[in-house]
């Protein structure tokens, strides 16, 4: 189900970080590092950092092997917003137009022989986060999703 534009805004923001990648696959330590930065300052806790990690990977990959993004400068944003309420997450790329939320459903029950090849990142997507939604914004991809979030106990 997607939910709009105003699910992604609706609360006090706590912290934000603002990530811009480049069309290589080496942005992934990058993008990586500065999750764990964000998911530290925010005290997150490990799950959430793992998850958020493992979502912004799925979404990167496919932006660069299958949307067009490889050698592109500035082929990819990502703004991480913590707030009361967990972490919203907008995943921005300027790959070929693809709707994770429409996208039809990886057939879980399929033998490993018999089973197409891809849909379950967008499958784990779809199972971690929240609230996903789509938009064609000019030249760019927009997802939004939110994800609830732990954080570490202070002590």
């Amino acid at each position: 189900m997607k939910a709009g534009p105003g699910v992604w805004h609706n609360q006090a923001i706590l912290s934000q970080a603002d990530i811009s990648l480049n069309g290589s696959l080496r942005e992934l330590e990058r993008l990586t590092a500065a999750v764990a930065d964000f998911c530290a300052e925010n005290t997150l806790d490990d799950e959430t950092e793992f998850q958020l990690n493992l979502v912004l990977e799925e979404l990167f990959v496919n932006a660069i092997r299958h949307g067009g993004c490889e050698g592109m400068t500035d082929a990819a944003r990502v703004q991480l917003r913590s707030d009361a309420g967990g972490v919203a997450v907008e995943f921005r790329d300027r790959g070929r137009p693809f709707d994770p939320s429409g996208a039809p459903a990886a057939d879980l029950h399929a033998s490993l022989a018999g089973r197409q090849g891809g849909g379950l990142g967008i499958h784990l997507v779809r199972e971690i986060m929240r609230d996903l939604y789509y938009v064609r914004d000019g030249e760019w991809n927009v997802t939004r999703m939110r994800r609830e979030a732990m954080r570490k106990s202070e002590g």
